[in-house]
């Protein structure tokens, strides 16, 4: 069986955060690898320098699940069993996540879907076309925020801007106020030295956004020095209104070549939401900063007296849009908590029958009842 080497682990960023949880579990069997890619069910798992494989859930694992967040995601480390005479390993743990970035899943299902894992940076991308949107980077900001690691705003594309993108990147920056904003073009690749100083060793990235900004191409460029992977598909932009169309279809992670580690994800057509309440206040500091100068603890903000919102309002301090969507992120958010404990209790619900199966089971099997 193939044991990781100390420089592996720390170079796919193996830490004592990850260290300490071993202690927790019979790791007589089992290593630790970094999982690199989902696929139906099956995970690739990276166990070496030159080393992967594919692996199932075990079977326990599964039966303990209640929401797609018990499941593997990319970006998670686990411990995985690597049978005699077998080609396909066995996750038997998942070890706590350092950090982690979901999403609501799409549809009327409440549940979470996890975009990437023990990540370090969230590059929010974005094109500097017609589809540029400051509301919603104020909805993946939100999720960002809410992950524990650290925002940054990517605008690409910036060749189809007409105007001074220095000017643009200003513009950004003293908008959405602490994040970083950075720009490039297909072009201006190789001159991106903000890259080599944001992508540097013993990190993790994950780059979101909608279909069509570039995530492909840029993540291409990052790789292209490495035999990982075949080149990722492109395709061009709408011409109608500057949206793109689905390229990457599954989360993965790649080495770049700085050094640092890089998740692609697939583009999405909306960012829903779920229980992202730390995210979204950190994200409107401002706003929840307002309020608190309001006369009443419980305003709403409509026809109370000395209501610091609707005086932020009236001298321009605060934007009605910026305000009208911390309204509607905040709804979402509301609406999601209340699907959600729904949720939770549905899972309790069905993680005592499982128990009580269990113990049933093991009743009839000590008094000899069974075929």
């Amino acid at each position: 069986m193939p044991i990781p080497e100390k420089e592996f682990l720390s170079f796919f960023g193996w830490n004592d955060f990850f260290q300490n949880q071993i202690s927790n579990y019979n790791t007589s069997n089992l290593i630790p690898a970094r999982i690199i890619c989902e696929e139906r069910n099956l995970y690739r798992l990276q166990i070496n320098f030159n080393q992967t494989l594919w692996a199932s859930v075990r079977g326990k694992l599964n039966f303990n699940t209640e929401s797609r967040l018990d499941y593997p995601a990319v970006g998670d480390w686990v411990l995985v069993e690597i049978p005699a005479q077998s080609e396909r390993g066995v996750i038997h743990y998942i070890l706590d996540r350092r950090t982690i970035l979901y999403r609501k899943q799409i549809g009327a299902n409440a549940d979470k879907q996890i975009l990437s894992s023990n990540v370090d940076k969230v590059f929010i991308t974005t094109s500097a076309n017609q589809d540029l949107n400051y509301r919603r980077i104020e909805r993946y900001l939100a999720v960002a925020y809410d992950s524990g690691a650290i925002p940054i705003i990517l605008l690409t594309k910036t060749d189809t801007f007409n105007g001074d993108v220095s000017n643009l990147v200003y513009e950004i920056s003293n908008y959405f106020i602490g994040v970083s904003t950075y720009a490039l073009n297909y072009e201006s690749f190789d001159s991106a030295n903000f890259l080599f100083d944001l992508l540097k060793p013993n990190t993790t990235s994950v780059f979101i956004g909608s279909s069509g900004v570039g995530k492909s191409t840029l993540i291409n460029y990052l790789i292209e020095d490495d035999k990982q992977t075949e080149k990722i598909k492109t395709q061009s932009i709408r011409e109608n209104d500057g949206r793109g169309r689905h390229t990457t279809t599954s989360r993965n992670l790649y080495v770049s070549r700085f050094g640092g580690l890089v998740i692609d994800t697939p583009g999405m057509r909306e960012l829903q939401l779920s229980d992202h309440a730390e995210g979204l206040q950190t994200q409107f500091v401002e706003i929840k900063n307002i309020i608190k100068n309001c006369k009443f603890n419980d305003c709403q903000h409509n026809t109370e007296p000395n209501c610091a919102i609707k005086n932020a309002l009236d001298n321009g301090i605060l934007s009605i849009d910026k305000w009208q969507n911390y309204l509607k992120l905040q709804a979402e958010v509301a609406f999601a908590q209340r699907k959600q404990n729904k949720l939770l209790a549905q899972q309790e619900k069905k993680t005592w029958k499982k128990l009580s199966i269990q113990v049933r089971h093991k009743s009839r099997f000590k008094r000899g009842d069974y075929e």
